[in-house]
């Protein structure tokens, strides 16, 4: 059992795919990584940064945007 950023991640292998993992247990901002499962332990840990990483950028854009109409005007 592995835990990355507060997601629970097990071994299921199987034959074809011995190093194979599941997310079993995620907090409610992350749930929709509950049951998928990934070929390796490495692959998960990329979706969830990569998750993070996405959710980090788009909370920032209503701040840049508010920024930018001090010095630029901005037409949507």
């Amino acid at each position: 059992m592995y835990k990355h950023r507060n997601c629970i991640i097990e071994k299921s292998g199987t034959e074809s795919f011995p190093d194979m993992v599941t997310i079993t247990k995620a907090p409610k901002l992350r749930k929709q990584f509950v049951g998928k499962r990934y070929v390796t332990l490495e692959k998960a840990f990329l979706q969830i940064e990569l998750f993070e990483s996405q959710r980090l950028i788009n909370s920032k854009d209503k701040y840049v945007k508010s920024q930018l109409e001090d010095v630029v005007i901005l037409e949507e």
